[in-house]
């Protein structure tokens, strides 16, 4: 509101359409590697339905196993598209009866963006569409493999009829899980483990910043002319060229760069939206970690692309005063209008590691219910809860939830492992 205040006060508002950010930006130097779409699209989980509804989860830190399932799919050819209704298939029965891979994700992916990561015949009428899941399983009347892809509106599925994929392929990656930890569901919604989480491990990394410096010289297009706002209540502090806004907050570990753009008519693009602020990030500030494409928590975000930090390919949250963990971008027909993230880095190598174990089974169940959730929980995934203490964070880890408007919330503590 500060912001807003200023350039209501001392500026005039600009009548101009944004039409790309190439007219508006030049090339800084990178402070952090460049990276593609197809590396932060990746599932938010792996089901492996095992038939006698057995079932168990693999998260992507989750080693070997997690990646050699996601090798093998990528490498398989997807093809002759077909769209049914979702209740053409009794998946209440086939995940209690058939073997079978649900790769679930969290959030739509366009087809668009899912062929960067999958070889996905194009060349049929729904392209446009976004799915939130993949499940391939083996009927077990018929040892025929079947692949269905969901469409995100929870109406529709798409079966590839032509999939590249054999009955020893789906039987080899479900065994991985006889002797991992067991999972069970109500609903086919929530997995929950049916005992302790004994694959955890708390660590203490060292940390760096990007400077304040740094990113006007990556944000404005000329920072000479930038000019600093005096510091506000909250203690934060402004920076403006009188058009675009630089915030920097919590002791300069959290910034917040706004850039106002007039709003233009038009249907909202999600693989335009991506690939911009994809774009964007890689021109100014890159990736100072793993990222993973993911849903945003605000209502109505639509224009809003957001990325979640993993750490050892786990996700991070924000902690006890502590935004972190997330970039978030605001689009506007390509156009970024607003980029959030944090200026602390993390050192690749961690020290002092632990291992920790996670609540499982009836006890867990009922913490999760217990909760007065805004809505319905989605996913139960093994996370980090961060604490700052001067130039280190420990990273502890937590039972988190997501919930079908995307946000994390922490619902268990680990313990130290016997």
């Amino acid at each position: 509101s500060l912001v807003q205040s200023y350039f209501l006060a001392y500026s005039m508002p600009s009548l101009e359409a944004k039409v790309n950010t190439n007219q508006d930006y030049v090339t800084t130097e990178p402070l952090g590697p460049e990276e593609e779409v197809k590396n932060l699209i990746f599932p938010e989980q792996i089901i492996l339905h095992r038939g006698e509804d057995k079932h168990t989860v693999f998260y992507p830190d989750n080693a070997p196993y997690y990646d050699l399932i996601m090798d093998l799919l990528k490498g398989r050819d997807f093809k002759g598209f077909q769209r049914n209704v979702i209740s053409v298939v009794d998946w209440d029965q086939v995940r209690r009866e058939d073997q079978g891979l649900e790769l679930r994700f969290g959030r739509p992916i366009p087809f668009a963006l899912l062929q960067s990561v999958f070889k996905i015949d194009t060349d049929f009428l729904f392209y446009g569409d976004s799915i939130d899941r993949i499940w391939i399983y083996v009927r077990k009347d018929s040892e025929e493999v079947r692949a269905f892809f969901f469409s995100a509106d929870g109406r529709n599925v798409y079966e590839s009829q032509r999939a590249d994929l054999t009955v020893r392929d789906v039987s080899t990656n479900v065994g991985f899980g006889e002797f991992w930890t067991p999972y069970a569901t109500a609903d086919g919604r929530l997995y929950v483990p049916e005992e302790p989480y004994d694959k955890a491990l708390s660590m203490q990394v060292e940390i760096s910043r990007y400077t304040t410096e740094q990113m006007k010289r990556n944000l404005f297009v000329d920072p000479g002319v930038t000019r600093a706002i005096p510091e506000s209540a909250d203690g934060n502090l402004i920076y403006t060229d009188w058009k675009r806004a630089l915030k920097v907050g919590e002791d300069g570990g959290w910034m917040t760069f706004t850039d106002p753009a007039v709003p233009t008519e038009g249907q909202t693009d999600p693989v335009g939206n991506v690939t911009g602020a994809v774009r964007f990030v890689n021109q100014h500030g890159g990736w100072n970690g793993q990222y993973r494409l993911t849903q945003g928590s605000e209502p109505n975000a639509d224009h809003d692309v957001r990325f979640q930090q993993y750490y050892n390919k786990v996700p991070v949250l924000s902690g006890p005063g502590l935004t972190f963990g997330y970039m978030q971008l605001k689009m506007q027909q390509g156009t970024v209008t607003s980029y959030e993230r944090s200026l602390i880095l993390l050192d690749s190598q961690p020290a002092n590691r632990k291992s920790r174990v996670l609540p499982g089974g009836e006890g867990l169940r009922q913490r999760i219910a217990q909760e007065n959730f805004d809505s319905a929980v989605e996913a139960l995934l093994p996370a980090y809860r961060p604490t700052l203490e001067q130039d280190v964070i420990t990273l502890n880890p937590v039972w988190a939830v997501r919930l079908a408007g995307g946000e994390l919330r922490i619902v268990a503590e680990s313990a130290p492992a016997p």
